[in-house]
Order: structure tokens, then sequence, then C-alpha cells
């Protein structure tokens, strides 16, 4: 059976590759979109499929570094590295076992929500007013959210389990 150390190794080697993964594919859908919608003429269904991947990039983008900046900030407000337990928020040691593998789990929810909220935004952008296709989206987005929320949630609580565990 593996150790710890080693889950946590690998959750963080995911992370890194679909923190990546989502940066490149949310910028390249943000150029194709904007040559196409450039492109589309008149159009107007070609139009709307551009338009959707142009906000959907748009919406990837803004919760990628978002959600980076609220790590960010959250280590700022903390204290900086004297404060919070090392590697924060990812990989942290010394508060037991469960700990460092909570911070794995939620840096990979917050991408898998990143990529819901992502494939809904475009979905929502695209589809018809009152379309099948805009209410997956809408559905897709209102889920992603609530995953990244669920990742800031945990983060938080493991901010706050360092604290109580060192005191």
């Amino acid at each position: 059976m593996s150790s710890v150390a080693a889950i946590v190794d690998t959750a963080f080697r995911l992370f890194v590759v679909a923190e990546l993964t989502a940066k490149y594919v949310a910028l390249c859908t943000l150029v194709v979109g904007i040559m196409g919608y450039w492109t589309a003429g008149s159009n107007v269904r070609r139009s709307l499929r551009f338009r959707g991947m142009i906000v959907g990039a748009c919406a990837a983008l803004i919760a990628i570094f978002g959600l980076n900046a609220f790590y960010e900030l959250v280590a700022y407000v903390m204290g900086g590295a004297g404060f919070l337990p090392p590697g924060w928020p990812y990989g942290a040691g010394g508060a037991g076992e469960l700990l460092p593998i909570a911070q794995a789990a939620s840096g990979v929810l917050s991408f898998l929500g990143l990529a819901c909220f992502s494939l809904g935004a475009a979905l929502w952008a695209a589809g018809s007013p009152y379309g099948q296709t805009r209410t997956r989206g809408y559905h897709g987005v209102t889920y992603g959210l609530v995953m990244i929320g669920v990742s800031m949630g945990g983060t938080l609580f493991t901010v706050l389990a360092s604290v109580f565990t060192s005191l």
C-alpha cells in the first residue's frame, strides 16, 4: 500500500497538470473563438457558437486566475510562510496524515469544478434562450461553482485545522 506522501505527491502532480492544461486549453479556445467569430460574417449560428467559445474561455481564465488569487490572498492574510504549514495549500506536513490527503483532494476538486464551470459557461453562452443546451450549461456553471466553493472551504478548513493542532 502506498504511503500518504506518495498519494499526496501524485495528487499534486495531477493538480499541476490539470492547471496547466486548463490554462492552455482556455487560451487556445479563446483564440479559436475570436478568429471564428471574426470570420463568421452573417451566419448567426456560427457567430453564436464562437461567441460561446469566447465567453466560456474567458470565464475559465477568470476562474483559474481567481482561484489562484484566492489561495494567495488566504496565504497573505494568514501571515505568510511562517504561519502556514510548509508547502501550503498542497503537500503540507506535520498535521497528521489526513490533512495532506484533504488538501490534495481539494486541489483535484477545484479543477474538476473549473472544468464543469468552463464547459457550462460555453454551453450557456451558445444556447438559445429556452433550449436544452442553455439549461445544461446553467447546471454546469452551478455545479462547477459548487465544487470550487467546496474546494475553497476545504482549503480554509485545512488552515484552521493546522492552527488548532499547533495550539
